[in-house]
């Protein structure tokens, strides 16, 4: 399990960088994976390739949250060229969770709204990302 974990992350990572390196892909979106489970009533939603977690009492206001956090943590990445930093992979503990889930992912398009954007020679955040959502079996809580 831990080999799949690694080649999935690092061909995330590759596939990121060379988006970054292709000038006719910059309005082509770059794709996260997000595990929503929920712990003691609560959902928490884990973006896998950047390592942030959002918390919420609803579905919607987990996916909502998580997403405002990848595209903060993008946003701020590009803005600061900080980018080789972007790519934080969750615990192998998570990653194993999310590669347990039967359920199809459920695809979802955020456009990105740049706030941080200091240099506008820099390269430019993608104007949207999407996140694959996969909701993993209810916890038994003992």
């Amino acid at each position: 399990m831990k080999k799949d974990v690694e080649r999935f992350v690092e061909r995330a990572k590759k596939d990121f960088l060379n988006w970054l390196k292709r000038p006719s892909s910059k309005d082509q979106p770059v794709t996260f994976n997000v595990l929503i489970k929920e712990e003691d009533d609560i959902l928490v939603a884990h973006c896998l390739e950047l390592d942030i977690v959002a918390t919420a009492d609803s579905l919607k206001q987990v996916k909502e949250d998580i997403s405002s956090l990848i595209i903060a943590q993008i946003d701020y990445a590009f803005s600061n060229n900080n980018l080789e930093h972007l790519f934080h992979p969750a615990s192998q503990e998570v990653w194993s969770e999310f590669f347990s889930c039967k359920k199809k992912a459920i695809k979802e398009r955020h456009k990105i709204e740049p706030s941080f954007q200091k240099d506008v020679s820099s390269v430019p955040p993608p104007p949207w990302i999407i996140t694959n959502t996969y909701q993993a079996p209810r916890l038994s809580h003992a």
